[in-house]
Order: structure tokens, then C-alpha cells, then sequence
């Protein structure tokens, strides 16, 4: 799985390859044009039949390229057989001097897209030379005054499209820079939300918890004091559950399977649905802690809204990383809802997707099935707070 900056340098530079691919039509129309007004100059069907397969290589280029990203080293192939194309084309058209020349200065505006300065200025750089070679066999000879104002225009662009591409690359390492911090803080702020936790649990359990179980000894010594020794064990109970919400021990001592076993478990007491849990144990994983999180969420969310009979866990490794899914047969969950309760400040949902993708995983909500379905999955290997992010929902 992709960091966050990965993923936007990937955003970037599909983007790119598609307005690229587009321009690609508008060079092939310019340079029908040209040929048209130009037919003085183009002989025979040379020139439409080579236009004519440029034209087939723009329309599969972008159906290449909607379907899939593409490569910088492929898209530096298309830039080549753009350049190659206008380059037959303008000797066909008898060279310099003729109007599909104008199409060259096309290239370096569509090189400018890719976000490489280093390519562009060599796109340009290409571009230029092969405009000078034919300039340099045009037939019939053309004003040398003509020539050189081209010439001229074609370097101003050809400049103008690299200091572009500048900016643009440099637009793009800042928007990585500012991902890579946006991480760094969301990793930051889990780890003490975590470190918190830790402490108010150790506190509920190693002063609140023992006191009341000392006054429940004392109780039991006592006679008809059965009203107030079922109150105190029941806060007992109480405060048992908030440690466990608050630090799960069980996590620790017997693992993430276990610890969602018994989230679940407890969810399904709470609301009165049956639940099935599969996948056995597995070993310890760098997103243990945040998987259970989000695994009590999820359930918390089932237990109180969904009104569901069935609930179904799963939690398995495959090559993706770790894979957590929550399926249930209640009544769905309405996006339209989700927005108004979001826009009223409840944010369970929202910030437990915030912390899958603060550690590079994805979160996938399902409301198109009767009931809901969630699946959530981590890498494997990197260690909590890590960056990467795919979301969709």
C-alpha cells in the first residue's frame, strides 16, 4: 500500500497522462488542418495515411490511459511517437516552412504536464532539433526571415513549458511535503490518545477498582446488606468495562483475535443479535492496537443503530496486510444521515477512518447490501503511524 504522497504523485501524474492524451486529439485535428489549408505542399496520400495512424494511436493512447495509470517511461514512448508523427508529417508536408510545422509547438506544452522538469526540457530540447531538421530540407525553399521566427517562437514555448513544468514539480514536492507532515501529526496524536488511555485505565484499575473490591469484602462480612452489595458489584462490573474499553489487557495477553472475539461477544449481549466470528489466531501485527479500535467501533455503531439479528467478524491476513470485515443484516446505514450526524459533530466513523488512513490502510463502507458491510484493511510490516491512505466509500 501506497503512502499518502505516492498516491497524490500517482493522482498527479494520471491526470496528466489523460490531459495529455487529449491534447494528443487537438494535434491530430491542427495537423488536418494544416494539411488541408497546406495542399499545395502535401503530395499524394502519404501524409493522411500516416495522420490517419497517429489519429488510431491518440484514440487507444487514451483509452490506455483511462483504464489504467501508465508508467513515466511509457509515457515518454508516447512523447517520442508524438514527435516522430509531426516530424514525417512535416517532411511529408514538403518541410520547413509548411503549416503542420506549427504543430510542434504542441509537444512541449504536453511534456510541461508530467511534472519533470528534466523531461521537458529534454522534450524541448527534441522538439527544437527536429524542428530545425526540417527547416533544413524544405522544399520548396522558404524565407530564411520565416524559418527563424518559428525557430524563435518554438524556443520561446519550449522555455516557457520547462520553467512551467518547474513549478508545477515543485508544487507537487510541497503537497508531499505537507502529506508527510500531516501524517507524522496524525501518528503523533494517536500514539498519546494511546498513551492516555493506558494511564486512565491503570488508574480506574489500581486505586477506583481496588477500593470498591475491599469495600465489597467488607460488605460481604456484613448482614442485610444485600441492596448495597449487589449496587457496588454491579459498579464493579461498571468499571471493568471502561479499563477494558479503555486499555484492553486481553490485546496484550492473548492477542487481536481473542480481543475481538470478546468485543464482539459483548456487542451482541448488549443489543440481543447472534454473532459469528471467523478467522483464527493470528500473530501479532504492527496494527493490532488501531484494528481493535476499530473493531469496537464498528460494533458499538451495530449495537446501538443497526437493529440487526445476525452480525458476521472475520479477521485474516492475505497480501494486502491484515483484513478486518463487519457484516451485518440490520437496516443500513443512509450516507444522507451520515452527513447530517458528521455536520452535528458525531465523528465516530469519520475519525476511525482518519486512523486507518494514518498508518496506510483502506476503508471500504457497504451500504448497497441489505444491512452494512465494512471492511478494513492495514499493511503488514510497518510499524503504527505509519503514512499511506486508500478510502473508499
Amino acid at each position: 500500500m501506497s503512502t499518502p504522497a505516492e498516491r497524490a504523485l500517482a493522482q498527479f501524474q494520471a491526470e496528466a497522462s489523460r490531459t495529455t492524451s487529449l491534447l494528443r486529439w487537438g494535434l491530430v485535428g491542427l495537423l488536418g488542418l494544416a494539411g488541408g489549408l497546406d495542399q499545395n505542399r502535401v503530395e499524394g496520400l502519404g501524409f493522411w495515411l500516416v495522420l490517419a495512424a497517429y489519429g488510431v494511436f491518440a484514440v487507444s493512447w487514451f483509452a490506455k490511459v483511462t483504464r489504467r495509470p501508465v508508467s513515466p517511461t511509457t509515457g515518454l514512448v508516447a512523447t517520442t511517437i508524438d514527435l516522430v508523427a509531426v516530424t514525417v508529417l512535416s517532411l511529408l508536408a514538403g518541410g520547413g516552412g509548411t503549416l503542420p510545422t506549427l504543430a510542434y509547438v504542441v509537444i512541449p506544452v504536453m511534456a510541461a504536464f508530467r511534472y519533470r522538469p528534466a523531461l521537458s526540457a529534454g522534450v524541448g530540447i527534441a522538439t527544437i532539433l527536429s524542428f530545425a531538421l526540417t527547416a533544413a530540407i524544405e522544399r520548396p525553399p522558404v524565407d530564411t526571415t520565416t524559418l527563424v521566427a518559428e525557430a524563435a517562437v518554438l524556443t520561446v514555448v519550449a522555455v516557457a513549458t520547462f520553467l512551467l513544468s518547474v513549478v508545477l514539480a515543485r508544487r507537487a514536492t510541497r503537497i508531499r511535503a505537507l502529506l508527510a507532515d500531516a501524517d507524522a501529526l496524525t501518528a503523533q496524536v494517536l500514539d498519546a490518545e494511546a498513551r492516555e488511555r493506558r494511564r486512565l485505565a491503570e488508574d480506574l484499575h489500581d486505586h477506583a477498582l481496588q477500593t470498591l473490591l475491599v469495600a465489597g469484602q467488607e460488605l460481604d462480612e456484613l448482614d442485610g446488606a444485600e441492596a448495597a452489595d449487589e449496587a457496588l458489584r454491579a459498579g464493579i462490573r461498571e468499571i471493568r468495562e471502561v479499563v477494558f474499553a479503555l486499555h484492553p489487557y486481553v490485546l496484550d495477553e492473548a492477542g487481536l483475535a481473542v480481543a475481538v472475539r470478546r468485543v464482539a461477544e459483548r456487542a451482541a449481549g448488549q443489543a440481543g443479535f447472534a454473532v459469528t466470528v471467523e478467522g483464527g489466531q493470528l500473530p501479532s501485527g504492527p496494527h493490532d492496537r488501531l484494528l481493535f479500535g476499530v473493531a469496537r467501533e464498528l460494533l458499538t455503531n451495530v449495537a446501538k443503530h443497526a437493529r440487526a439479528e445476525h452480525v458476521t467478524v472475520a479477521l485474516h491476513d492475505d497480501a494486502d496486510g491484515r483484513r478486518l470485515e463487519i457484516a451485518d443484516d440490520g437496516v443500513g446505514l443512509d450516507r444522507s444521515v451520515l452527513a447530517a450526524r458528521l455536520a452535528d459533530g458525531h465523528i465516530g466513523l469519520a475519525s476511525t477512518r482518519a486512523r486507518v488512513e494514518g498508518v496506510g490502510g483502506s476503508f471500504t463502507l457497504d451500504t448497497t447490501a441489505p444491512g452494512t458491510r465494512t471492511v478494513v484493511r492495514v499493511p503488514a510490516g510497518e510499524p503504527d503511524g505509519s503514512t499511506g491512505v486508500r478510502v473508499d466509500a
